[in-house]
């Protein structure tokens, strides 16, 4: 019986970020391959240098991102984000707003135009 419950709570605990890593794409390198396509180096920063310094990220701030990345990507990418975001205010003529939009990190246009979109379908 004993053996049983153990058994049942390593199916049902949490994968580490390296698990995670490690099941879906293979390596930290894939994934941080997939992250430097997605996301946009600093300026003035080379693509070199921009995998360089994602190699001293963590598993979970990459698997972060590329959620991320991806969700944005579902929305249309930035742009498309700030689209939705202003037709969903009814403000789609007003471009102070929307040069404000334009600042804000990708992160926060996700959230922003998530928020919009679940306010907006009740």
């Amino acid at each position: 019986m004993a053996a049983n419950i153990e058994e049942n709570e390593n199916d049902m605990a949490k994968k580490t970020p390296l698990q995670t890593v490690k099941e879906t794409y293979g390596s930290k390198e894939e994934l941080i391959t997939k992250v430097a396509s997605m996301v946009q180096p600093e300026e003035g920063e080379s693509a070199e240098e921009h995998t360089k310094r994602l190699k001293y990220v963590s598993n979970a701030k990459l698997l972060h991102l590329v959620s991320l990345a991806e969700r944005a990507e579902g929305f249309g990418g930035r742009e498309g984000m700030v689209a939705k975001i202003l037709e969903l205010k009814k403000q789609p003529k007003d471009h102070e707003y929307k040069d404000r939009l334009v600042k804000l990190s990708t992160g926060r246009l996700v959230d922003l135009t998530e928020g919009l979109s679940r306010t907006s379908k009740t």
